[in-house]
């Protein structure tokens, strides 16, 4: 009889026991990526140096603490921040988008451009101040959290658990792609906190959900013998729900960044926006004060425009596969509703965004309709080839593969532009 783990089991191994190696272990490459950067442009004591030196020599002598601390402890300085802020107090990677927004850089933006300029991460990876902030923040609570699992042998509490599963789902999903292919287990250890570590969580808060699934099962059984056909919508809209429960766990943390407008809009604002406005800025400021030079409005309009290109700057992300995952699995949703709304025959296996397609679209790069055609995974659910055994004898099954035919044509039409747009848009920031 397989031994039943609670959350707290659950949460022993991912703090302490035989997961932490892979969580420590994502946390020092990303230290390390950052740390090799960005330190010829800090001021670091020869004894923090020491410090880190040794840590990243010798990793597997620190537990999850002693490597989460390196996004939390003030290790540095810099000349800019000193002069800026009048102090010499040291800061932590943790602290640097708290620093950088201080009211003391609106008075002087040529310093934060530059400061901002030396600490953004531009290789191996691409990894902003903000990133960075988020991961330091992370670190601090997974600290936090230790200590509390350590000292009561494990978590005793669903709401602390789902805090430890929220803020590990959140840095597995804005690490760098290569950081996600070199770390051993990895997608083992993805699937165990959607999974397990989720079901676990979810038989405490809602100890009703098993029940209902196998309820739903009994129900698909049942008119699985009736009907013969072994889709049954009960259970897949089951499934869906309890997906669409662990989408709205993932983003508790992601209250952390704010709701930003596309790049497209911004950029719209950007180029365009300032062009128009420039001319009519102008002309009113000669009316206020005849005496202000061309040059010195310009100049504050161009002010301006640099502080928009800051913010700019500021939200726009490199999306890890995992976050460009979940916009795709926002569409399908989308799409999901309206072709259900439409056709009542529709079905989770006739989504152009199931999942079992999205990965292929971002795993062999699908940016045209071509492409997409040629794929080996939409042909296989555009030819109805998961149906098999007894279903193909089933009376109808000529009319259930043309009507996924229809489905596949429509959304093609209606949808496959703007994904074929997201997925080029995701493909070029690469």
């Amino acid at each position: 009889m397989q031994e039943h783990k609670t959350y707290s089991d659950h949460s022993i191994s991912i703090l302490i026991g035989d997961r932490e190696r892979i969580l420590k272990s994502i946390i020092r490459q990303l230290f390390e990526g950052i740390y090799k950067e960005i330190k010829h442009s800090l001021i670091i004591e020869e004894l923090d140096k020491k410090d880190i030196n040794e840590f990243l020599n010798w990793p597997d002598d620190y537990d999850l603490n002693g490597t989460a601390r390196y996004f939390v402890w003030s290790f540095f300085g810099h000349k800019i921040v000193t002069k800026i802020t009048n102090s010499k107090r040291k800061f932590s990677l943790g602290d640097l988008h708290t620093i950088i927004n201080k009211p003391q850089f609106k008075n002087n933006p040529e310093d934060k451009r530059r400061l901002k300029s030396q600490l953004e991460v531009k290789k191996p990876f691409k990894f902003n101040i903000r990133q960075i902030n988020e991961v330091g923040s992370i670190c601090e609570e997974l600290i936090r959290i230790r200590n509390l699992a350590a000292h009561n042998n494990g978590l005793d509490n669903s709401s602390q658990a789902l805090i430890l599963m929220s803020n590990v789902s959140r840095l597995l999903s804005i690490i760098p792609d290569s950081i996600r292919d070199s770390t051993s287990g990895f997608a083992n250890f993805e699937n165990f906190i959607k999974h397990d570590f989720l079901d676990s969580i979810l038989n405490v808060i809602r100890p009703d959900i098993e029940d209902t699934i196998e309820e739903a099962k009994i129900q698909s059984e049942n008119l699985a013998e009736e009907s013969g056909d072994v889709f049954n919508e009960i259970l897949l809209n089951k499934v869906d729900e309890m997906s669409n429960q662990l989408k709205s766990l993932q983003e508790i943390n992601n209250t952390l960044s704010n709701n930003e407008s596309t790049m497209k809009d911004i950029l719209s604002l950007v180029y365009s926006r300032p062009q128009i406005e420039r001319q009519w800025s102008f002309d009113n400021e000669l009316k206020k004060d005849e005496s202000l030079s061309k040059e010195k409005i310009e100049k504050n309009l161009s002010s301006e425009l640099n502080d928009v290109v800051d913010n700019i700057e500021t939200t726009k992300d490199k999306l890890s596969r995992s976050e460009f995952y979940d916009s795709l699995m926002e569409l399908r949703v989308k799409i999901k509703k309206e072709m259900s709304a439409e056709f009542s025959a529709f079905r989770n296996w006739h989504n152009l965004l199931m999942s079992n397609l999205a990965n292929s679209m971002i795993d062999n790069q699908i940016t045209s309709l071509r492409k997409l055609k040629d794929d080996e995974t939409f042909q296989h659910y555009y030819d109805s080839k998961q149906m098999y055994g007894k279903l193909l004898a089933h009376y109808n099954v000529n009319d259930k593969k043309q009507a996924a035919v229809e489905y596949f044509d429509i959304q093609i039409e209606r949808f496959w532009p703007t994904i074929e747009a997201m997925l080029k848009d995701y493909f070029d920031e690469r």
